[in-house]
This record gives structure tokens, sequence and C-alpha cells, in this order.
């Protein structure tokens, strides 16, 4: 399993939005140009997050995009899920079957099925116990954000 680069986008562009001011926005392109990332590649996800809730979207001259969900109700699970989707990360092939050349019927216990499973709930449990509130709390007390501060005062 591999999370996409996406996935880390969304998270930075997410921390960026709560640092804008009250009723605020930011387009993509300056988003994509902090971030030295592809703009087409962004405003596709930036859409998404748009489509789950998480970030809403002004049209107009100083329109562009601000945070519609407040970062202590953000999760990175919920950010996995609109990034890589809501399917499950395994889905067994019941390659067991063939392995034991049986039909898929017949497979009543696959141990590696069942590890991969819970390998998944773990994941869940763990990325949804991470709000990207204390992210940001985190990140603030190891580093200096008044760049990205002047920064936002300049693009907004």
């Amino acid at each position: 399993m591999k999370i996409s680069s996406g996935w880390e986008q969304s998270i930075y562009v997410l921390l960026i939005l709560s640092k804008l001011p009250e009723n605020k926005a930011i387009n993509s392109l300056a988003l994509s140009e902090r971030l030295n990332v592809s703009h087409s590649y962004l405003k596709k996800i930036i859409k998404t997050l748009v489509n789950e809730g998480l970030v809403k979207s002004s049209p107009g001259k100083s329109g562009g995009f601000s945070l519609a969900t407040p970062l202590k109700d953000i999760n990175f699970y919920n950010v996995f899920v609109a990034i890589e989707g809501r399917g499950r990360v395994f889905a067994s092939q019941h390659i067991l079957a063939n392995v034991l050349d049986i039909s898929k019927a017949e497979v009543e216990n696959c141990a590696v099925s069942q590890a991969m499973d819970h390998i998944e709930d773990t994941l869940k449990s763990t990325m949804t116990a991470i709000t990207l509130d204390s992210m940001l709390r985190q990140l603030e007390e190891a580093n200096d954000f008044s760049d990205l501060d002047n920064w936002i005062k300049a693009h907004v």
C-alpha cells in the first residue's frame, strides 16, 4: 500500500487554509506555488476536498478556497478517505482457494485476509486519532510560521 502524494498535499492545504483570516480565501495557483507542486494536480485534490465538505470554494475575483470544517473536526482519516476513496485498502482476491485448489465458497478462515483486515482497522483507528488541529499545534511549537503568515497576508 502506498498513500498518494495528494494526501500529504491535502494535509498542508488544509493547514494553510486554517491560517487564513476569517472570510478570506486563497486561490489554487498561489497554493500550488507555495507548496511547489503541480497546479493541475492540486486543483483536482482541492476539488475532492470541496466535494467532501472540508474546503469551500468562493467564485469571483477575490474568490478562492477556504476551510469549511474546523481543524479540530478533521482527522487524517477524513483526508485519507477524501483523497484515496472509501473502498477498503485491502480487498482479498481469495487466492487461498487457488492455493488449496478449492472453491472460494469453501475458504473459511484465511489468515492472510484476517491479518490484512486487522492492519486496515489499525490504520483507520490510528489515522482517526490524529486531528489536524493537534498536528498544527505540534508544527507551530516546533517551527516558525512567520514566513507563512506573511505570505498569507500578501495573497489574500
